[in-house]
Order: structure tokens, then C-alpha cells, then sequence
């Protein structure tokens, strides 16, 4: 694995020259991710009582990073955890298939605080963003991890440490070893805790995001892990393998923040598929919810863990394919109203059963499909099999239906003429010398 590694952090280390499409694609990951976090810091209580608190404490000299949505400054420590919770708590993170997670919500935490300390330019925070997720992506892939194990906190803490370290110019003999560390530093996570809606989940990525960020301060003080200590966490406590090639096998070719995923729904990317299919139907069909006897979902083995029929709370819903199908078919809007959405569709969803399909399991991992049918009480019945969710690199969301998105995200905790900003300067990036222009052009933080 040494070996492999190296190679690795030799090619991220050399002088790139990116294509437009790559640069480009990461302002859209990044700006996706932004609007993730400015929708969690507003809707998550605890996350309003966590700002209420901090804001009430003094101000001083380690208070200095902003919080997005507000008008508070933080330690970075609150920032890193804040932002990196705010980020995945509406299950609207961007992913990606090949890592099995979402790399941007464990690097834009640490690149943010960074950027905003060292008054980065934006060129520097482009070039590390696609190399850090390059990184933790390229990690995630050769990593076979369990996957009873939840992914939030454990490899993705590398690429936020390797952009830190990357915007603060450390050498690769440091950057290797803040890689090593971070990736013995994982936290033991719960994919349990997803399906039953504990919070602790969304806390995942927050407090990695903070292991994240310190690791280069704790390398700087002698700490230290070896590839010995590394291999055997990965490959024979938290998973079953690990394939050397995938670290380096057609590295930046193209880069792997060009073949990542962006969410259209609310909701856990194992749901997207019979969601999208579900909305086929209704879309195709004039069908009276009233009359449906049976829904069933044919899905592969991940997505089909997601079978609670009424969820007990608005992140478990998130989980919950069959509260989404039924949503989907009743015509319900996902972003807010978990209540009152489970009031209208809860006789619905409990009609609707999810099977774990072993030939869509066989379809793993080019295909992550679901096929959908609806048995109506007059006995005639239809069916839509997808694929793979909309939002794919491959089938990827125009930039209208992305707008659409972060308006029915953002639109109820922000003022209209905020939105109207927002959109003519959130994929400006390239316009402003500095991140922190960047911010304040897009008046992203309350002055």
C-alpha cells in the first residue's frame, strides 16, 4: 500500500492544469455544498441552539471564523463541527458512487475555516479542492469497507486534513503523514443510526471534520501512524480488503470530482431510484393514491434497509423509502412538513413494501436501480424500473433543476432578494481574488 500511496501523493503534489469542465465542476460542488450548509445551520434545532449559545459568549481573538447564515463568529472548533453537521443533516450533501459517500461535506468544513485564516486565493482553494477529493475519494474506493459501518467521519476526514495542508504548503513527507494519521483516526460509526434517525449521524461528519483540521497541527507536534497501522484498521477491523490499484489506477483522468452525484431530493441517495421511479409513474398515469391496494419497491441490498414504513422523525423519513414513494405519489414536497406530510401519506405508506432483489443487487455497482410497482384495487398494475437516480455524473441535473432545489431549500430562511444575489453571484467564484470575497460577494454571512 506504501507504494500505491506515494504514487498517489506524488501526482497530487505535481503542477496541474485542470480543464474548464473540472474547475467548473467543482464551483458546483462547491456551491452545492454551501447551499447544503446554509439550509442546516437554520432548519436543525439543535444546531440553533448550538449558534444561540456561542453567540452569547464573548468575542475574542479565537472567535474569528464566520458562521455561514449568521451574523456569529466561532472557534474554529464550533465552526468545523457546526458546518460539517449543517452539511449532511438534510441529506442533501452531494456524493459520490465510487467512494460509497460524500467526500465534499468532510472537506469543505476544513477548507472553509483555512481559506477564511490565510485570506486564500481562489485559484489555491479550486486546485485543493479537487486534489483533497481526489484523495479521500481514491481512498474510499480501494477501502472495502463494512457496510453496517455509516462512511461520515472515517476516510473523508483525509481530504479535508490534505486541503488544509494543501493550501498551507506542507510538504509531502508531512501531507503523507497527516494522511496516515487521519486515517487511523476514524470515528466508529453506525449505518444503524441512520435508519433509526439518531442525530449522533449527522454529528459524524462535524466532529471529523475537526479531527480533520487539527491533524496538521498534530503531525506538526510529533504525532504520528505508519501504513502497517493504517492497513490493518481498514482492512481488517473496519472492512475486508483493500485494492491498492483504485489509489492510483488513472489518477485526475478525468478527476473524480467530474464523476460525483448531486442530490435533487431530501433524502438518502439509496431512496433517489424509487423515487425517480415513482415519480415516472404519477407523472405518466393519472392515478387516484386512494385506489392503489399495493406499492411494492424492488431495490439492491443497501437501498432495501431502508424500509421503515412510518417514520418516527424527520431524518429517519430521510431513510424511509416507502414515506418517499408515497410522498413522491401524493404529491408532496419533502424539503419541510415531515408532520404534516406523514398525517397525508401515512395509509399510503403503509401499503408500501421494499424487497431486497438480488438481480438488482447484480447490478451493483454500474447500476444502483429500483423498480416500482403499483397494484391498483381494480387489479390492472404498473411498473418503472430506474436505473440509476437523476443527478448522476452521467445524467447529470441541469442547472435550472439545481436552482429549483436550493429555492425550495433556502427560500423559507432567506429573503427573496438575498436568493436574487445569491444567484447571480454563487458560481462567480472565479470573478474574486479571494475565498472571503467570495463569501461576502455572496453575502453568505450576516455583517
Amino acid at each position: 500500500m506504501e507504494s500505491s500511496l506515494d504514487t498517489l501523493i506524488d501526482s497530487v503534489l505535481q503542477k496541474q492544469t485542470f480543464s474548464e469542465e473540472a474547475k467548473r465542476q467543482t464551483e458546483w460542488v462547491i456551491a452545492d455544498t454551501v447551499a447544503a450548509a446554509l439550509y442546516g445551520v437554520k432548519s436543525e434545532n439543535e444546531l440553533l441552539k448550538y449558534i444561540r449559545n456561542i453567540s452569547r459568549e464573548k468575542q475574542s481573538d479565537s472567535a474569528q471564523i464566520p458562521v455561514l447564515g449568521t451574523n456569529v463568529s466561532s472557534s474554529v472548533k464550533d465552526n468545523l463541527i457546526i458546518h460539517g453537521t449543517a452539511i449532511v443533516s438534510n441529506e442533501l450533501d452531494e456524493g459520490n458512487t465510487f467512494a460509497k459517500g460524500h467526500p465534499s461535506a468532510h472537506i469543505f468544513p476544513t477548507l472553509f475555516a483555512v481559506a477564511w485564516e490565510n485570506k486564500a486565493d481562489i485559484d489555491s482553494v479550486i486546485m485543493a479542492y479537487i486534489k483533497a477529493y481526489e484523495i479521500s475519494s481514491r481512498f474510499a474506493n480501494a477501502a472495502k469497507m463494512y457496510d453496517k459501518l455509516h462512511p461520515h467521519g472515517t476516510w473523508g476526514n483525509a481530504g479535508g486534513a490534505v486541503a488544509k495542508a494543501l493550501i498551507e504548503g506542507k510538504t509531502k513527507k508531512e501531507i503523507k503523514q497527516i494522511i496516515l494519521l487521519t486515517l487511523s483516526l476514524p470515528l466508529t460509526t453506525s449505518w444503524l443510526a441512520a435508519e433509526e434517525g439518531q442525530k449522533v449521524r449527522n454529528l459524524y461528519t462535524g466532529l471529523g471534520s475537526f479531527f480533520a483540521y487539527e491533524a496538521t497541527n498534530l503531525v506538526d507536534y510529533g504525532f504520528a501512524s505508519n501504513i502497517s497501522v493504517t492497513q490493518h484498521l481498514w482492512s481488517d477491523i473496519l472492512g475486508e480488503g483493500f485494492e491498492e490499484e483504485r489509489l492510483y489506477k488513472s489518477l485526475f483522468n478525468p478527476p473524480m470530482i467530474q464523476q460525483n452525484y448531486m442530490k435533487e431530493h431530501p433524502a438518502c441517495r439509496f431512496t433517489h431510484a424509487a423515487i425517480d421511479a415513482a415519480e415516472l409513474i404519477r407523472n405518466e398515469n393519472d392515478i387516484d393514491p386512494s385506489f392503489i391496494k399495493k406499492v411494492t419497491v424492488d431495490t439492491y441490498n443497501l437501498a432495501a434497509r431502508c424500509d421503515v414504513q412510518i417514520p418516527k422523525s424527520k431524518l429517519q423519513a430521510k431513510f424511509s423509502i416507502p414515506y418517499a414513494v408515497a410522498c413522491t405519489l401524493m404529491g408532496k414536497n419533502m424539503f419541510e412538513n415531515y408532520q404534516e406530510n406523514l398525517f397525508f401519506v401515512k395509509k399510503l405508506a403503509e401499503k408500501i413494501v421494499v424487497n431486497d432483489t438480488q438481480w438488482i443487487t447484480d447490478m451493483l455497482p454500474q447500476k444502483r436501480a429500483a423498480n416500482v410497482t403499483i397494484e391498483m384495487k381494480d387489479g390492472h398494475s404498473i411498473s418503472r424500473l430506474v436505473e440509476n437516480a437523476k443527478g448522476e455524473y452521467f445524467d447529470a441535473l441541469r442547472e435550472q433543476d439545481l436552482w429549483i432545489k436550493y429555492e425550495n431549500m433556502l427560500s423559507q430562511y432567506y429573503s427573496d432578494a438575498w436568493l436574487k444575489n445569491l444567484k447571480e453571484n454563487l458560481l462567480n467564484m472565479r470573478n474574486h481574488s479571494t475565498f472571503a470575497e467570495w463569501v461576502l460577494a455572496n453575502k453568505l454571512i450576516e455583517r
